[in-house]
């Protein structure tokens, strides 16, 4: 019975294994939309981001408890140890004996005051407070349009690693059959042996180019899940229909048309760009930091009132409870030139927000000169690589034809089997290269979508 039971269990965590194992090797094809949703979700720089808005959040509450009473309520029980000695005192000498003391005390309070005046400090506070929490939301947005970026190039890098890894196999198949044929001939005798020694040589060396680009292609992978958020080891594939090629002359004109000039990208970006306007409302939260500085110059007002009571005895509210009302007027008159170290260290903050605002905007320029170009450059590169990849291919047909009736030799033949994968390989990066343009243009301006 108990060999019964140990090989009862080695079935089943054997099952299990089969299971696990049959789990990981599962292949997810993710698409476009779904690599951005889920990097809008799991990617650790939107958690740092959402616990920021938690704080601000919490931040503006405390702010607006400014504009409402503080109340507090105490209660106390004392008791006295040493009663008989509590009822003798000493006067002139003489010890005089007393009535007895209660052992026993009993207190409370109920006390309620209102900030009546503060030299305008509690609006200035939720005034920064409220701008702080917009400019952590607009932080936000503009965190999900660089997350969005990311997985848009490291998408892309899946992609293209992909295409060249399949045309880097699909030349190697082509060089294998060539060499099957040339040995063919060399056992015909109609081709020497250095043709098969040539060909296998070449053919070695496509196969350590599918192995760097294998490798390649697996980084890649990495990537897109890091930039996700999810673990590198994750075996996954893409849906290559997500992104567009194949670019026409026309589209590749509409979209240069509708971007404008220079400034007027600019001025776009100015306006559109949520970390410009996040910092804009961190300036905005500084100059009512600054408010709140100066009132320390001001005179406060506070009015207050409460419930008190005191007794040997846990009773006689009535009877001995003492209400009260008041007004508290504070003037400061020196305090140690702390208002002026708060003035001055607002006033500095406030002059960093506008140098870092200031280099933003030097920054945006240069980032939309740079998209610019690449974009230019990407233009040039798709009707290039184009040309380049017709000729090539004409002159492969040209060099195989060539090469089947003993016109050019090997070496020729290969060189333009070369000319051939290279320009593949140049127009797949063209394509994928003018793609991610587009894209960090939009993103240099803030119209990054993800459609």
């Amino acid at each position: 019975m108990k060999k019964f039971f140990i090989w009862l269990l080695l079935i089943i965590n054997f099952g299990y294994t089969i299971l696990v194992s049959q789990e990981k090797g599962k292949v997810r094809i993710y698409s476009l939309q779904e690599c951005l949703s889920i990097a809008r979700e799991k990617n650790p720089q939107i958690k740092i981001v959402e616990s920021q808005i938690s704080t601000a959040g919490a931040e503006i509450t405390s702010a607006f408890g400014n504009f409402l009473p503080s109340a507090s309520f105490n209660m106390g029980y004392t008791r006295q140890l040493n009663v008989e000695s509590g009822q003798k005192i000493n006067i002139g000498g003489q010890t005089i004996v007393v009535g007895k003391i209660e052992p026993n005390s009993y207190n409370m309070g109920l006390s309620l005051s209102y900030n009546l005046f503060d030299g305008f400090s509690r609006e200035a506070q939720y005034s920064s407070a409220k701008e702080n929490l917009n400019s952590v939301y607009s932080k936000y947005s503009y965190t999900l349009q660089e997350i969005e970026l990311n997985v848009y190039k490291t998408y892309i890098n899946v992609l293209r690693a992909k295409k060249i890894l399949g045309a880097r196999k699909q030349d190697l198949e082509v060089a294998s059959k060539e060499l099957e044929r040339i040995k063919a001939k060399y056992q015909a005798g109609s081709l020497p042996y250095s043709n098969v020694l040539s060909q296998e040589a070449e053919l070695a060396n496509k196969e350590i180019l599918i192995i760097q680009a294998e490798n390649d292609l697996k980084n890649a992978k990495a990537m897109l899940l890091v930039s996700m958020g999810l673990n590198p080891e994750l075996d996954i594939d893409v849906n290559e229909s997500d992104v567009k090629t194949n670019f026409s002359d026309e589209e590749v004109k509409k979209f240069r048309n509708e971007l404008g000039n220079f400034e007027e990208l600019v001025r776009m970006a100015l306006a559109k760009r949520y970390d410009v306007i996040a910092l804009d409302q961190q300036i905005t939260s500084s100059r009512a930091n600054l408010t709140v500085a100066r009132s320390g110059y001001f005179p406060s007002l506070t009015a207050y009132g409460g419930w008190s009571w005191a007794n040997n005895e846990f009773r006689k509210f009535s009877e001995l409870g003492r209400s009260f009302v008041g007004l508290s007027l504070r003037i400061p008159i020196f305090e140690n030139f702390k208002s002026n170290y708060q003035i001055e260290l607002a006033k500095a903050q406030l002059l960093q927000l506008e140098m870092q605002k200031l280099q933003l905007e030097q920054n945006i320029r240069n980032q939309i000169i740079q998209s610019l170009n690449n974009l230019e450059a990407a233009e040039k590169q798709l009707v290039a690589t184009k040309k380049s990849l017709e000729s090539a291919q004409k002159n492969y047909e040209s060099a195989t034809e060539r090469y089947r009736v003993g016109s050019i030799g090997i070496v020729d033949y290969v060189y333009a089997n070369n000319l051939l994968m290279n320009a593949k390989i140049n127009y797949i990066n063209a394509e994928y290269n003018y793609f991610l343009a587009q894209k960090e243009i939009q993103f240099a301006i803030g119209n990054l979508t993800n459609k």
